[in-house]
């Protein structure tokens, strides 16, 4: 699995994180909202979206992250989206809704 790079970097990285930190904000958009979070199908639907992108877009970053691929604008924007995974996971689990399966802790 390597991508195509041009070049800033690996295709297709910035729009990847553009939409994963857009769903980030939905997400808690959609939390904070105690009439959409109990709409059932309000909440399928994001949850829908939500697991494509996360095994997706998130496991494709994680691979160009772990190889080195990633630049050092988009290896930053890649860390700030893990922070902002951990920090919304705790909204993902009341919604029942898909969680990460990328590390979001550095491993030391």
């Amino acid at each position: 699995m390597t991508g195509e790079r041009d070049n800033n970097g690996v295709v297709g990285v910035g729009a990847d994180l553009d939409s994963l930190f857009a769903e980030v904000e939905a997400l808690r958009e959609l939390a904070s909202d105690s009439d959409k979070a109990r709409d059932s199908a309000r909440v399928y639907d994001f949850g829908i979206r939500w697991g494509a992108l996360l095994s997706g877009r998130l496991q494709r970053l994680a691979h160009y992250h772990h190889r080195g691929e990633l630049t050092p604008h988009e290896q930053a924007r890649y860390e700030k989206l893990r922070t902002e995974l951990r920090d919304v996971q705790p909204l993902a689990e009341r919604l029942g809704i898909a969680r990460p399966t990328i590390p979001l802790e550095d491993r030391r």
